[in-house]
């Protein structure tokens, strides 16, 4: 664990910035390659370095200042693009893991970020008003579907999971397998785009109660506008995002400006572990 980062940090503007900036520096060099497959020791220590200045706890109006610096925009850039392979990474690890494994479930609850998805999914489940038996679709399922994992496993919730990497897709379907789930979740290999009228029309005639979308699910602006065409009046959606301090610059205001159409009826704000916010959105028409 890197704790060092940030000791005696005087949470200044000047002082935040440079941690950026020295953190920039180590991973703009990192190929996308090398960030998936490289040795793990100096991604990992990379990340729990980021992962130590996203979770300082900075004032909001510091974090607007530093975060609306547009010589800026390309550590950002580069952090975010770190961030999300190396996530990517951990995940594609730890599937494999429980593949191998005699007692997956045991090995699958080990993952470093259990308790999060446990917490994270509580609150969907909760917010979208759901309920044993009930079906869902999760855009960005990703190599370990946790989320839809957890939600059958805790609520009897099944679901379809749409992933767009197809070998991202492949592993989760293997994961699914191993654990005795494929009956419960589905896994298509796709986007936003898979998704039309036929599928959700009539609502909720397919059993699919609510669509949700992850926080690495992107561009989310593009994806909200495509929903909105094909999701009938009365649909729900629950999108992730990070909005707390400097985590917001994974993923910037991207639901500061809805489609018209969308209503926004609830956001659950994080309590860690968990760090996303979660809006609940509602087609009004």
């Amino acid at each position: 664990m890197v704790t060092g980062i940030g000791k005696g940090l005087q949470l200044s503007p000047e002082s935040i910035i440079k941690e950026i900036l020295e953190l920039y520096r180590d991973i703009r060099v990192l190929s996308d390659e090398y960030i998936l497959y490289g040795p793990s020791d100096r991604n990992r220590e990379s990340f729990l370095k980021l992962e130590h200045l996203l979770n300082l706890e900075v004032d909001d109006d510091i974090a607007s200042g530093i975060l609306n610096k547009e010589e800026l925009e390309p550590a950002f850039a580069d952090i975010n693009r770190f961030r999300s392979l190396y996530t990517v990474k951990l995940e594609t690890e730890h599937a494999n893991e429980v593949i191998e494994s005699g007692s997956p479930q045991a090995v699958l609850e080990k993952f470093p970020f259990y308790e999060n998805y446990l917490k994270l999914v509580r609150m969907e489940y909760e917010g979208l008003g759901l309920s044993s038996g009930d079906m869902v679709c999760f855009l960005g399922s990703g190599p370990l579907p946790l989320t839809l994992i957890v939600f059958f496993r805790k609520y009897g919730i099944k679901s379809i999971g749409i992933e767009q990497n197809a070998a991202r897709a492949n592993l989760s379907k293997k994961v699914l397998e191993k654990l005795g789930l494929s009956g419960a979740v589905k896994v298509i290999n796709g986007n936003h785009f898979s998704l039309n009228e036929k599928d959700l029309s009539p609502y909720p005639g397919t059993g699919i109660k609510a669509l949700m979308v992850a926080a690495q699910a992107e561009p989310k602006k593009e994806i909200l506008e495509h929903l909105l065409e094909v999701m009938p009046i009365g649909s729900r959606i629950s999108c992730r995002i990070y909005e707390k301090g400097l985590r917001r610059l994974l993923n910037g205001n991207c639901l500061l400006d809805l489609p018209d159409g969308f209503e926004e009826q609830a956001r659950v704000y994080p309590e860690p572990p968990v760090y996303n916010t979660v809006v609940f959105l509602e087609k009004k028409r």
